[in-house]
């Protein structure tokens, strides 16, 4: 098994490692490269300031113009259909 992980392995592994998923050994590996990696360290606190917005967000009732809301329906039915 190595004893490291690349960046990409880290942000694959980011949401395991937010919600406490992981085994303990690929916790301590994943620690160790934000520990050494400025860029993915930024990155973790960036998907975590996004998260706890989110988490705040979801709760509270937003109200929108209709016609932005007609203009939002209208968009997304065109791009499903495109799939």
């Amino acid at each position: 098994m190595k004893h490291f992980l690349n960046c990409k392995e880290c942000a694959d592994l980011l949401l395991d490692y937010l919600e406490g998923n992981l085994e303990p050994q690929t916790h301590d590996k994943l620690e160790k490269h934000f520990a050494g990696c400025s860029p993915c360290l930024s990155f973790l606190k960036s998907y975590q300031t996004c998260s706890q917005m989110a988490q705040q967000l979801r709760d509270q009732q937003v109200q929108i113009p209709s016609a932005l809301e007609d203009r939002l329906k209208s968009f997304l039915k065109e791009e499903v259909a495109k799939d």
